[in-house]
């Protein structure tokens, strides 16, 4: 390397010569334009010298080729042998491997990664179940659950087990926001409305119909629910209500015997305030549950019969405020 750029050098001093004057540097500097020997009255001829430093800087880049090879990508002997400006002496290009800019662009700021924006992060799921305050008198339509996607309304029926128990809402529901838009309902009612008809039908279980929301979008995504404590409901409803944990994949797994607490009767507005631990499965359960706050997939409020196979009567409800606990005072 030392000597390639050192013919380099002597390439530079050639060239600034290259009008064909004589040169007055000493014999013993190598190659040079026009130089005349004071023990012989020839003249050096320019053009062989530049053909013998053109030879000699291909015979050393041959030889030290594996030397470079970490710039192979960038270096090519053309880059060495082509003409320039100065008289046509082979020059060093500006895209040459021996180009210390060239050696730093891979690790310039521009050729960095960038980073996530916080607001990217912010859209990930961190599995954590963080319940917060949802007023329906406020005209809210999706109950915090950290989730975006999820804390959407939504019914179900024992249409499923041939039950032939309804469920009419107080308001007209929408298509704003899918097919079974509710928040028409929460701004008519101030809350989620309607009344429930328990109809058997050939159930043979407690005829019933529920509405309740989801931690995400699918009721099988599951979050840990711990942080929140439990849970508080503002409500009202002509029958106790059973406020059931809903464990996604896991309810077959446990026969359905889901843990729940019961919200009592309430013919005007009522406040009920439980913690995680107050939830119990029923006394049927085979399969024991434990700490099902932390795979917590949905919280569901189910309007039940008292007895099996048989018609439970009707009643109306209102669902005004969901939180987590101590959210409702």
């Amino acid at each position: 390397m030392k000597k390639i750029l050192g013919l380099l050098a002597i390439c530079c001093l050639v060239a600034c010569n290259e009008s064909g004057e004589n040169g007055v540097v000493s014999p013993s500097a190598g190659n040079q334009n026009g130089y005349q020997d004071p023990n012989q009255n020839t003249q050096v001829n320019a053009d062989s010298i530049a053909q013998h430093v053109r030879d000699s800087i291909a015979a050393l880049y041959a030889q030290s080729s594996s030397a470079v090879d970490p710039f192979a990508g960038q270096l090519s002997s053309s880059s060495f042998m082509s003409s320039s400006s100065l008289g046509g002496f082979p020059a060093v290009s500006s895209s040459s491997g021996f180009s210390s800019s060239s050696a730093i662009v891979a690790r310039s700021s521009s050729s960095k990664v960038t980073p996530k924006s916080s607001s990217a992060a912010a859209d990930v799921d961190d599995g954590l179940f963080k319940l917060g305050l949802w007023d329906g008198t406020a005209g809210d339509k999706q109950v915090p659950t950290g989730n975006k996607t999820g804390g959407y309304w939504y019914m179900y029926d024992d249409s499923g087990d041939k039950g032939a128990s309804t469920l009419t809402w107080g308001g007209t529901p929408g298509s704003e926001y899918g097919d079974d838009d509710l928040s028409p309902v929460i701004e008519a009612c101030g809350g989620l409305c309607g009344t429930f008809d328990l109809v058997v039908g050939s159930n043979p279980y407690k005829p019933y119909v529920g509405v309740g929301f989801n931690y995400g979008k699918s009721a099988n995504l599951t979050g840990d629910a711990t942080s929140s404590k439990g849970i508080c409901v503002v409500y009202t409803s002509d029958i106790a209500i059973q406020l059931e944990m809903g464990l996604g994949a896991q309810d077959s797994k446990i026969g359905y015997a889901n843990p729940f607490v019961t919200l009592p009767k309430a013919t005007t507005k009522k406040t009920a305030d439980f913690l995680w631990a107050e939830f119990d499965q029923p006394d049927w359960a085979t399969t024991t549950v434990t700490n099902p706050q932390k795979a917590l997939a949905s919280l569901k409020f189910k309007f039940a019969g008292t007895t099996d196979g048989e018609d439970g009567g009707s009643g109306s409800f209102n669902i005004m405020k969901v939180g987590a606990s101590g959210q409702c005072d």
